[in-house]
């Protein structure tokens, strides 16, 4: 749903990447996308949540020209049709979204437009269409990842602090309860920066993949993964990776196992490795080679097994891809 579309026509000046608003369905049992409807906004970037009655929330993003936008969407597959529902203080970009237990969802952090990041969270509930106060972080974050944990709290993981133009990467983590609204969130160490935040099947968390670029010193890669133990809220290195590399997409597959897609490793060449994580024995292994040269594309995984790779841009060319990917692990 939604994203960039290639721009057509002619370009005088700058040009803007055209957004769209169309939702696609693809159906494994046929091997085929077909259209279903619309968002209510186009939107790119933005994050998208399968609610338990079987609804989508859409929350957040770049518009059409018009910059970030600050409400949710949604958008219901039944009839391809999309509500939007606008926060009380308005939705910041780069939020963090996770569903919750009982179904509503909570919405941490993120960055209004006059560069400031938000430390409050706010919680969502699809059935009646309310916000409420959650509590609040100890750190500002945007870009953060959201992870909802067995007993109830959320682990809030990395992002940034942008305030009178500079950007501070937190590398913190923080415990959050959302059942009490003034509860004091718990602020833990990383031994690295992460972007990607995966629940093992243990109930431990996975936390990876961060990486950022540098002007001066090029592609930063990772130098260690970290399991989280909500039990004794302790982080413990694991790994290294095979290929350390920044900008990879991570998702969990049946066998409990994590893999770990493309990105780019310390020179900013894409590495074309498929890694994968072993929850038992902590190590990395490269499971694949060949992975195509893409960033910002999504990865699903399937009931049979395989794992589609949709949409995303050519890190070499900036074009758009508009095929598709499947990996059997």
């Amino acid at each position: 749903m939604g994203g960039s579309v290639p721009f057509t026509g002619k370009c005088e000046m700058t040009c803007l990447v055209p957004v769209t608003a169309s939702v696609e369905i693809y159906d494994p049992r046929t091997g085929k996308f077909s259209p279903n409807g619309s968002l209510a906004e186009p939107r790119s970037g933005e994050e998208a949540l399968l609610l338990k009655d079987g609804r989508v929330l859409v929350a957040g993003g770049d518009g059409d020209g018009v910059g970030e936008l600050g409400t949710i969407e949604i958008y219901d597959p039944a009839g391809g049709t999309s509500v939007v529902v606008k926060p009380p203080a308005g939705m910041p970009s780069e939020s963090a979204v996770v569903l919750l237990a009982d179904g509503r969802v909570l919405i941490a952090g993120g960055w209004y437009t006059y560069d400031t990041t938000s430390n409050a969270t706010v919680i969502f509930d699809p059935a009646s269409g309310g916000f409420s106060n959650g509590p609040l972080m100890a750190e500002p974050r945007q870009g953060a990842t959201a992870t909802l944990l067995e007993d109830g709290r959320v682990l809030i993981v990395g992002g940034d602090n942008e305030g009178h133009g500079y950007i501070f990467p937190n590398s913190n983590a923080e415990l959050i309860d959302p059942s009490h609204p003034l509860s004091q969130s718990t602020l833990l160490v990383l031994q690295d920066f992460a972007t990607t935040s995966t629940l093992l099947s243990d109930g431990r968390v996975l936390v990876a993949g961060w990486g950022a670029y540098d002007n001066g010193a090029g592609c930063i890669t990772p130098v260690v993964s970290e399991v989280f133990d909500p039990g004794t809220e302790r982080f413990t290195p694991v790994g290294p990776m095979s290929t350390p590399s920044t900008g990879s997409t991570a998702i969990k597959i049946q066998d409990g196992r994590v893999l770990f897609f493309g990105g780019v490793d310390s020179k900013c060449a894409a590495t074309g490795t498929v890694e994968a994580f072993d929850p038992d024995s902590g190590t990395f292994q490269v499971i694949a080679t060949g992975f195509p040269d893409l960033s910002g594309f999504s990865a699903t995984l399937l009931d049979d097994g395989e794992i589609l790779i949709a949409g995303g841009s050519s890190r070499s060319s900036g074009d758009l891809a508009a095929a598709s990917w499947f990996i059997r692990p």
